[in-house]
Parts: C-alpha cells; sequence; structure tokens
C-alpha cells in the first residue's frame, strides 16, 4: 500500500527521539526560541526507564547522588518543556508520538527528512535547518549516512539488572552496597530513594565467549537477552553471598544484558547531528550514561541556536566545536568505565591480584589519587580543552608572571556577591545566579580588583561597553569591583544607564571570587572572563591583553550591525 504525503512543512530544528537527551535539547531550543519540532517512533513514553535521574539526598551527613523517584527522567523534562508552553514561549511544540524517520536527504541549505505516522502510514516531508538524532544505540539518523560507524565491542560478560524491593538490616536505604565475589564478580545495590527499600540491582551473571556482534540488540550501551526469571535471580544471589539471605521481591522490571563499549567516528555530518545514546553507549558502572548524553545537547543546544539566529562568526567552526570538545569526553568515560568494569570483574589472577592487593592500598596511602579517578569517572571535573577546540582562546599573557586566570574550557567558579542598583545597595546574590540571569547570551565579566567602576577612574569600563555595543544581541556585560570601592556617589555615572536597563554592578567583601577566577590582587591586572551559556570559560585575558579578547570574538560572534 503506498503512503500517501502531507503537505511539506518547515522548521529549524529537526529532533529524532524523545527519550530524555532529545527533551532536554527541545526545552534548551525552546529557552532560546528556536522553531523545532520532536518526533519518537514510540506510542508514548514508558513508565520506567533504565537510566537513573540523579538528585542530591543526604547521606551520613555528606550529599550524595541517587534516584528519587521511578518517575523516569524524560518525564520530569516533558513537564518542563509544558510549562514552557503554558507561559507562551514561541515555537514550544508538544512530542509527536507514532512518528517514525523513514530516511532524508542533505542539501545545500537544508535537509529533507521524510517521516511517517505509524497509525495510519501517513508519510510527511519536513523541511528543517538541522536535523539532530537523540535516537538511541539503534540511530536511524546515524545509519542513515554511509561512512557513520558505531565502533566498538561487546564485552563477553553476562549481567542481571533489576529495581526491586530488598529489605535487609545489612542493606542500608541511604547508601550503595557492593558485595565482590571472588571468582564471580560483583553485585551491586544502588538505592531509589522514592521507596524506602527498592534498590537498583546490577549482578555479573556468567562469562561468554566474546561475541563480533552488530548493534542491532544494543539497548543504551547493553545488549538484550532473554530475562533472568526472579526464582533464579533469587537463587544466584543466594548462592554468591551465603550464608547472608536477601529476600528480592515485588520486581518493577528484570533484565538480562552484556555490556557494550562503542563511540561514533564522529558528532556531525553536515547539517545533521547525533547525541546521546546513538553516539555513544558503554558500561552501566559508573552510571554515567544519562550524564553525558544531556551534557551532550547542553553543548550543541546553544551553538545551534547561534548559527541559526546568524550570530556566529564561522558557522562550520562552531558546529564542528561540538564534535571537538564533546568525542574526547566520550572516548574517556567509554574508557574509564570499562577499566572499572573489568577491575570489578576480571578472573585473572593480574585483575583480581589489583583488586584484592592494590587498590586497599590505594584507598588506604593514596586517596587523593583514587578521589581524582572517581571525580574524572563521575565527570565532576570536566572541562574542554583550548587546543581541540577552535570556540575556546587559546591565551597566554605577555607578562612573565605566572598566569592563575581561568582557563577557557573550564566551568564556572560560583561565590557570594552584593548587587548594586540605584534602588538597594546591599541586594545578596551569587554567581550562578547571575548566570541564570544572563544564560540565552555569553556573559563578559570585568574583574576591576579596586580599580572603580566609573569610565572616569577606571578606562576599562570605556573598553567594556564598547564590547558590548559590538555584540549587543549574544552579549551581557557585568562588572565585579570590591565593596569599598564602590560608593553611592558613583551610582548616577555608571555604565549602562543610557540603556534603561537594571545595573549590572556587583562587589564582594574580600576578593575571594576575584581568585577563585585567578584575578591576584598582588598582580594588580584587571581581567574579562567570557563565560558560554553552557557555562564554560570561552576566554580570560588580562586587561594587557585585551586585543586579543577582541580578536577571538572577532572570529567566534558576529557583531551586532550585521
Amino acid at each position: 500500500m503506498v503512503s500517501l504525503f502531507k503537505e511539506k512543512k518547515n522548521v529549524d530544528v529537526l529532533i529524532c527521539g524523545a527519550g530524555p537527551v532529545g527533551v532536554f535539547l527541545a526545552n534548551e531550543l525552546a529557552e532560546f526560541e528556536i522553531n523545532f519540532r520532536i518526533i519518537e517512533k514510540l506510542e508514548k513514553h514508558p513508565e520506567f526507564s533504565k537510566a537513573l535521574l540523579r538528585s542530591f539526598i543526604s547521606i551520613h551527613g555528606k550529599r550524595c547522588q541517587s534516584e528519587t523517584s521511578r518517575y523516569t527522567p524524560r518525564h520530569y523534562l516533558i513537564d518542563a518543556l509544558h510549562e514552557k508552553k503554558t507561559m507562551r514561549k514561541k515555537h514550544v511544540p508538544n512530542v509527536e508520538f507514532c512518528m517514525e524517520l523513514i530516511k532524508y536527504e542533505e542539501k545545500d541549505d537544508h535537509v529533507i527528512a521524510v517521516v511517517k505516522n505509524t497509525k495510519n502510514n501517513v508519510e510527511e516531508e519536513i523541511i528543517c535547518q538541522y536535523l539532530v538524532g537523540c535516537d538511541g544505540v539503534h540511530s536511524t539518523v546515524r545509519k542513515g549516512i554511509n561512512g557513520w560507524t558505531f565502533e566498538g565491542q561487546t564485552l563477553k560478560s553476562s549481567w542481571g539488572l533489576a529495581d526491586i524491593e530488598i529489605d535487609h538490616e545489612l542493606i542500608k536505604y541511604d547508601q550503595i552496597t557492593n558485595f565482590v565475589v571472588p571468582n564471580e564478580g560483583i553485585i551491586v545495590l544502588f538505592p531509589l530513594g522514592a521507596r524506602k527499600n527498592t534498590f537498583r540491582l546490577v549482578v555479573k551473571i556468567c562469562d561468554e565467549e566474546k561475541k563480533n556482534e552488530t548493534n542491532d540488540h544494543v539497548t543504551h550501551g547493553l545488549t538484550n537477552e532473554t530475562p533472568l526469571p526472579l526464582e533464579e535471580l533469587q537463587k544466584l544471589i543466594d548462592e554468591r553471598i551465603a550464608p547472608i539471605k536477601l529476600e528480592l521481591k515485588n520486581p518493577v522490571w528484570i533484565s538480562n544484558f552484556r555490556i557494550n563499549e562503542r563511540i561514533v567516528n564522529r558528532y556531525r555530518t553536515g547539517r545533521v547531528l547525533i547525541a546521546g545514546d546513538a553516539a555513544h553507549c558503554h558500561s552501566p558502572l559508573g552510571g554515567q550514561g544519562l550524564n553525558m548524553g544531556i551534557q551532550d545537547a547542553h553543548n550543541l543546544a546553544f551553538k545551534l541556536a547561534l548559527v541559526i539566529r546568524n550570530q556566529a562568526a564561522d558557522v562550520n567552526k562552531l558546529l564542528d566545536s561540538y564534535e571537538h570538545e564533546r568525542y574526547p569526553v566520550g572516548k574517556n568515560v567509554i574508557e574509564g568505565t570499562g577499566f572499572l568494569t573489568k577491575m570489578m570483574t576480571g578472573n585473572d589472577y593480574f585483575t583480581t591480584f589489583i583488586r584484592t592487593r592494590v587498590a586497599p592500598i590505594l584507598f588506604q596511602f593514596f586517596p587523593q589519587s583514587v578521589f581524582n579517578f572517581q571525580n574524572n569517572l563521575m565527570q565532576n571535573n570536566l572541562h574542554y580543552l583550548p587546543g581541540s577546540s577552535e570556540i575556546l582562546h587559546k591565551y597566554k599573557p605577555r607578562s612573565g608572571v605566572e598566569n592563575k586566570l581561568i582557563e577557557a574550557g573550564h566551568y564556572v567558579q560560583d561565590g557570594l556577591l552584593m548587587k548594586i542598583t540605584s534602588h538597594k545597595l546591599h541586594e545578596r546574590i551569587t554567581m550562578f545566579d547571575i548566570f541564570r540571569s544572563t544564560a540565552l547570551k555569553h556573559t563578559l565579566i570585568l574583574f576591576t580588583l579596586n580599580k572603580g567602576v566609573t569610565a572616569d577612574c577606571n578606562p576599562l569600563i570605556e573598553t567594556l561597553l564598547e564590547i558590548y555595543n559590538d555584540y549587543k544581541n549574544t552579549i551581557t556585560p557585568i562588572i565585579i569591583s570590591y565593596q569599598g570601592i564602590v560608593h553611592d556617589a558613583d551610582v548616577p555615572f555608571m555604565p549602562f544607564q543610557e540603556e534603561g536597563r537594571e545595573q549590572h554592578i556587583f562587589v564582594e567583601r574580600q576578593f575571594e571570587l576575584h581568585e577563585k577566577y585567578g584575578v591576584m590582587k598582588e598582580f594588580g591586572q584587571q581581567a574579562f572572563v567570557l563565560v558560554r551559556p553552557d557555562l564554560y570559560v570561552a576566554s580570560a585575558v588580562f586587561e594587557d591583553d585585551v586585543d586579543e579578547l577582541k580578536a577571538f570574538l572577532d572570529q567566534y560572534l558576529a557583531k551586532a550591525d550585521r
């Protein structure tokens, strides 16, 4: 039967896949008021998710990440999208279910995507500027271009995964519990906070011969197999940890899998990009799959917005930076989780020796090294390298003084400030509060030390205004000074008054935030720090090198008069 065609429709971005990554990207594009559609071939979202949604709960006086609900991550993001719609933001569509991408073709200035409504078999052509595949490891988007490969391997171990109730005095609902069984691997219990005695159970079942698999049976880095019945799962746990008896009951779901470690050879081909599981999959140990996908979308969204709004100086350089920044992160996480999986589950002599003899010594005598490895695995110290991305400023100060400035590619630092306005002098605010108010643009910070905030006493104020006037569409300027330097008499002469805007001048009681960003009092030089919408530093220069900042901006953002 020949499918009927609806009329063609135009859109800036077509998102294929409405899992957490796709819906997160949709939320980001909605904030930027980009015209998009998001399609999903499923009839509805599954009630439960294998991806843990992480939030903070208190564990023995410390803050630890754990799942707070069986309500899936995508549901929270769908609610956020609906909220934007009720707030009458422009171009906020609903997720279109039962809509499957059939094929697509890239042209010089657009992509033609053919999608089919699986309920009535009616096909539709969507003309979009950009197509983004957030459609998982089976990605139709990735498979739609020859030469786009998903490289890696399927590991030989067979695993069990379940959300299940366990009630035992040894198992605490507010902490992760591990059992390392010699020659058998591990059993891990992650608490699911919404129900006191419900845990995510991960258990190694057995080792198998390594199989050279296609990715046809891969889901979220896991190759699906026939689920292990509850009775057999109970018997397996009993045999592993006897004489301890853990009663397993009321499973939400049980799944068997084998681990896949795969990553694409590229994240972008022309006007087509991919994110999340479509780009990478790995061992669930470390719980970074969802985090990586969300970070992909966060990195990509503002770049698409700049391009679609014609605010990028070089479109290809900007879009290429998505792959240049995210590919090394994906590669490192795959290698880190692969190493951890091998160390936790390997039965050979060397691995067993490392796990049982060397690891305890590292934990006892080199805790900082262990902490650093954990932070790297959890992406807590994630930063991008200026040498690998053309939209990160490769800066070295001309002065011979040691450069302590925060580096391009690093995540921003938080700190406490006071807001200066003509109405109120001491309204407390955090640096992250400021970034939330400027999130749709880049933020250009001038750290003035004790040099003042008016043009007559600080020539860099005019420089800041000059840059701002060149990039009004893409930059919000702010000034951070020292409390004892700003006086009531300065208020009428502060910058931005002609804009009729709320003041963007803040002070701190000590130079703590200055020092966090590397603007040292003893050095005596003011500094500019340019922060991207994803809260990574794009550039940081001392006042003597402001011409280098201007040259960088000229190659990065389009000026307001274009």
